[in-house]
């Protein structure tokens, strides 16, 4: 695949970025009011534009009622729907499939849309489009946010992401270097030793990765391979646990800012330096926790899931679109005097590894973030989940209705023992199991991604 390059201009960026960092100064009742204008523009928008939402909105926007009156959109329906919830007549989920599939998923689909995609913590894949006005909205709020910890054009800054394309990681990282000094590019993908001689080398003040490469980083400088000194950890895509916290801290003196970003809607949430729960970017979503009966739940209290409805996307609009995550809202406001409400706590997500002889001897732990990107990437695929076998592997995916499964299923193989094989991971078994559907379980209904076989380990 072709590497991407910046799409945005970085003088509108920064001008963008600046309007909505002067946002951050509103009282909280100005943000609402201009979070409901917007939110009316916005459904009215959708109805008018899409046939999906005019057959299943249209009535309820007519007459005003409540969002919380609205139908949930799943991931599954967004996907199955995804021709007639698109406003762009030349868009197709088959045509952004190809495009992610192709050499150039870097590139803009029809010179004007970003296109990603996602398998997320549940494993159920996605792929979204940004327009250009929704795509500098998205790096502006990123922008801002970064501004909450002290994160400026003049910040030595590097990240450690995925390396793929299809991944929103990835083009936002492409956009922030633009606007930043000089720095390598890095990937979770690396080897360690590569990513340590170029970490010494530049010498980062902020470190954007995964909680659990902060870890990695962690083992390298107590090692005394590592020499840096960094005094900022921007965290994402996984749960950040108070042990990483404590951890930059025991080894930097650093601190850890999360943040929190959808692949379907872009970077939704930032901590402040006082890492008391995530900013929310109210201006450009509005933000429902709800019970396993799509029930509004009071703030402090954990939802069995999150629903966005995003303000900005005029091309893939999104109404009340189920996030799995298990989260609990802040129940006051935040010291630092922003006016963005809180997420007060993120219980759903957590590291999945996958442990495989080692070439040559041993043993390997694999996250599973690193075989995410062949499924996220594969077309034709609705749904995975990885099955850690005593001593291999099963993926189980389930395909869409009009793909010949068992070609999917050969090119998910292929890829998956390729990522394997890159990490010296020599697993005695990989087979793929294709299944009408791969079932939710547990209290917040998600649908794990790495599970034990039942055949023990």
């Amino acid at each position: 695949m072709t590497a991407a390059s910046a799409s945005l201009d970085t003088s509108e960026l920064l001008r963008h970025s600046h309007e909505r960092q002067l946002r951050s100064e509103w009282s909280r009742d100005t943000l609402l009011s201009f979070q409901r204008s917007e939110l009316t523009s916005a459904l009215r928008h959708a109805v008018d534009a899409s046939a999906y939402y005019r057959e299943t909105i249209g009535g309820l926007v007519a007459r005003g009622a409540p969002l919380k009156d609205f139908p949930v959109l799943t991931k599954r329906a967004l996907m199955e729907n995804f021709d007639r919830i698109v406003t762009d007549p030349r868009l197709s989920r088959l045509q952004v499939e190809q495009h992610l599939s192709g050499v150039d998923s870097g590139s803009l689909l029809l010179g004007q849309y970003t296109a990603v995609a996602t398998g997320g913590t549940t494993g159920e894949r996605g792929v979204a489009v940004f327009d250009r006005a929704a795509w500098l909205a998205a790096i502006a709020n990123m922008v801002r946010f970064q501004a909450f910890v002290g994160i400026d054009e003049t910040t030595r800054s590097v990240a450690i992401f995925a390396s793929s394309p299809v991944h929103i990681s990835y083009h936002v990282g492409v956009e922030l270097r633009a606007l930043r000094p000089p720095a390598p590019r890095f990937n979770v993908l690396m080897p360690i030793e590569e990513i340590v001689d170029g970490l010494n080398a530049n010498q980062p003040d902020v470190i954007s990765t995964y909680p659990s490469f902060v870890r990695v980083l962690a083992s390298e400088q107590q090692a005394g391979r590592l020499h840096i000194r960094p005094r900022l950890f921007r965290t994402s895509a996984e749960t950040l646990t108070q042990e990483i916290r404590d951890l930059a801290a025991e080894t930097w003196q650093a601190v850890v800012a999360n943040s929190y970003v959808c692949t379907e809607a872009g970077p939704m949430g930032h901590e402040c330096l006082l890492g008391d729960g995530l900013h929310l970017a109210e201006d450009s979503f509005v933000f429902e926790v709800v019970d396993e009966n799509d029930r509004p739940v009071p703030d402090g209290v954990e939802g069995a899931k999150l629903l966005i409805t995003t303000l900005t996307n005029r091309t893939l609009p999104l109404v009340r679109y189920e996030i799995s995550d298990i989260v609990a809202m802040a129940t006051g406001p935040c010291r630092c005097g922003l006016p963005f409400w809180r997420i007060g706590s993120i219980a759903g997500r957590r590291e999945e590894r996958l442990r495989f002889a080692r070439r040559g001897g041993g043993t390997v732990d694999v996250h599973a973030h690193r075989l995410r990107s062949p499924l996220t990437g594969a077309a034709g695929v609705r749904q995975f989940q990885f099955v850690q076998l005593p001593g291999g592997l099963e993926i189980v995916i389930a395909v869409f209705a009009e793909v010949d499964a068992e070609i999917v299923s050969g090119a998910v193989e292929q890829a998956v023992r390729a990522a394997l094989n890159a990490v010296d991971a020599v697993p005695a078994e990989v087979r793929v199991r294709v299944v009408d559907t791969i079932e939710r379980s547990g209290a917040g209904a998600k649908q794990r991604l790495v599970v034990a076989s039942p055949e023990g380990n």
